[in-house]
């Protein structure tokens, strides 16, 4: 039961994520990109308080891997990273898709780290 207790807060995880990707992807996909400072700053803040809860449910839960559901918003992180760093679209969608990835870079590393620190008895 406390297996499937993990999936279910996994997949919430990463479904959050998901959401947050595409909610920044809505707000960059006009032509021209025009974002406010206002939309960067609310999309800011809640993806660090995203990030900050992540990271916790890391910290306190043995061997959740997390880093298994989040590997699909990361990827679409890296690869809206990429494109806007590329085309530079415009200065706030470059700033909340550089924001995105690190913030699941972060969760995943320390998920992995932390299911290899348990693995190791360390």
């Amino acid at each position: 039961m406390k297996s499937l207790m993990k999936m279910i807060i996994g997949l919430a995880f990463g479904f959050w994520f998901f959401i947050l990707w595409a909610c920044k992807s809505l707000l960059s996909s006009d032509i021209p990109v025009t974002i406010s400072a206002w939309d960067t700053i609310i999309f800011s803040f809640s993806y660090l308080v995203s990030t900050v809860v992540a990271l916790i449910y890391v910290r306190f839960t043995q061997n959740g891997k997390l880093h298994i559901f989040q590997s699909i918003p990361t990827l679409l992180w890296g690869v809206s990273t990429a494109q806007v760093i590329t085309h530079q679209y415009h200065p706030y969608d470059t700033l909340m898709s550089v924001i995105g990835f690190i913030g699941s870079g972060v969760i995943m590393f320390f998920s992995i780290w932390k299911q290899r620190h348990a693995r190791h008895g360390s």
